[in-house]
């Protein structure tokens, strides 16, 4: 939309969902704005015909009075959370009203008759009214319509800088990363984790929380402590039991730990390489270089710090050579990266297509299955992660499916040692 001061400029396909202001700054949307922008985007791009073939819920809510109209209220809404609205007249099925709560707007149609005068089935509303809760409203009179004219699909991505070099930034984020891996072996930190199972109709059949804290072992590995389930703390009996059972788990990490670390000095002193058997199935991100590509990077604020962000998509004609290939290949989504600590800020992944392991006897993954994952900085500069999420539909062992929301959310991180392998942890207190 074209005023006098500036451009609104809004779009959304299946993996990415942005929108740019009067004042020219990009936004990537996220979490449930961005999800409610890509649901309204695929119902009006597909007029509402098929829509659970794009695993979309509808449901009628109620009859309510718009103006002179009565109305059926019916919501849309998918598995991730998003949810739009939309008002259909009882007597003539108009679509009359569509309210988005997320980014607090209204949309409302009138007027419809068959565009410029023909004799056409379809027939179109000639006046939009936008009502936001941040500008003022809006009202739109239809001048023309014209159908199929074979749009680009470029033209829904975000504008992008090509001045960015990502390859080259991808490159020093894979080493930071490395360091970060080996970094948070030297903080306990607390684990909030909820699962969520949700039935076909959207509606969530059951729901268990639990909190751990984690304690990481010098030299790698780590052991979780139990210490709330559903919102309850342990019974001092049960606690007892888990300060007991942690002690005895990172003795027995400690012991492996060491028995390894002679290994590999062993094998260091007859020049072996010590690489395992199964060392091709890593992910990182030469993984991502070789199996995606990169469009639209762009220059953002995230959180209120600068970011570059970009889109990733499977590259066409990648042959993957192994089960970790084959699963990035299918990915697609938008990474957010800060420009000055080369540390990823968030990364939002789906699948694009269906994954299958064992042939689909053992587990049967649908297209998209998606994961979010945060990291935060901390007071003394490192990159730890804050959040991540999993939303998946599967079928396990030829059984009925089911569709899991997991969310995990990380806090109270302490280091306890600034050199993990010259340090023993202790076991935690005992109650």
């Amino acid at each position: 939309m074209i005023f006098a001061d500036g451009e609104i400029n809004s779009a959304a396909n299946e993996r990415t969902a942005w929108t740019r202001g009067r004042d020219g700054k990009l936004r990537t949307l996220t979490d449930k704005e961005a999800g409610a922008a890509k649901l309204q985007a695929a119902l009006e791009a597909s007029r509402l015909i098929n829509y659970k073939k794009q695993d979309v819920l509808a449901r009628t809510v109620s009859i309510e009075q718009i103006g002179n109209e009565s109305t059926y209220l019916v919501e849309f809404s998918r598995r991730n959370g998003a949810r739009v609205r939309y008002w259909f007249s009882v007597s003539q099925k108009y679509l009359v009203q569509v309210r988005d709560d997320l980014r607090g707007r209204t949309l409302r149609l009138s007027q419809y008759r068959s565009v410029n005068g023909a004799h056409s089935a379809a027939l179109e509303p000639h006046r939009l009214e936008i009502v936001s809760d941040q500008e003022p409203p809006l009202a739109l009179a239809l001048q023309s319509v014209r159908y199929n004219t074979n749009l680009s699909r470029d033209l829904f991505e975000p504008p992008g800088d090509r001045t960015l070099d990502i390859t080259a930034l991808l490159r020093e984020v894979g080493r930071n990363q490395r360091q970060v891996d080996e970094r948070i072996s030297e903080y306990t930190y607390t684990r909030k984790e909820t699962e969520r199972e949700i039935n076909d109709r959207g509606e969530i059949k059951k729901e268990k929380t639990a909190i751990h804290e984690i304690y990481a072992a010098p030299g790698g590995g780590r052991v979780l402590k139990l210490v709330s389930e559903n919102g309850v703390p342990l019974s001092p009996e049960r606690l007892a039991k888990e300060e007991k059972r942690v002690a005895e788990e990172l003795e027995k990490i400690e012991r492996e730990n060491q028995k390894r670390k002679q290994k590999q000095e062993e094998a260091k002193r007859r020049n072996e390489t010590g690489a395992g058997a199964d060392g091709d199935e890593d992910v990182g991100i030469t993984t991502f270089l070789r199996a995606c590509e990169f469009i639209s990077p762009r220059r953002e604020l995230f959180r209120d710090r600068e970011a570059i962000v970009f889109d990733f998509r499977p590259r066409p004609g990648f042959k993957p050579a192994n089960r970790g290939e084959s699963i990035v290949a299918k990915l697609a989504g938008v990474v957010w990266i800060d420009p000055i600590e080369k540390q990823v800020m968030r990364l939002e992944a789906r699948l694009e297509q269906g994954f299958k392991v064992g042939g689909g006897l053992v587990a049967s993954v649908k297209p998209g299955s998606a994961v979010v994952f945060e990291q935060t900085r901390l007071p003394d500069g490192v990159w730890l992660p804050r959040f991540s999420q999993i939303n998946a539909a599967a079928k396990v062992f030829l059984f009925a499916g089911f569709r899991l929301d997991a969310v995990r959310e990380y806090s109270d991180y302490k280091r306890f040692t600034t050199k993990a392998d010259d340090a023993k942890l202790d076991a935690p207190a005992k109650q």
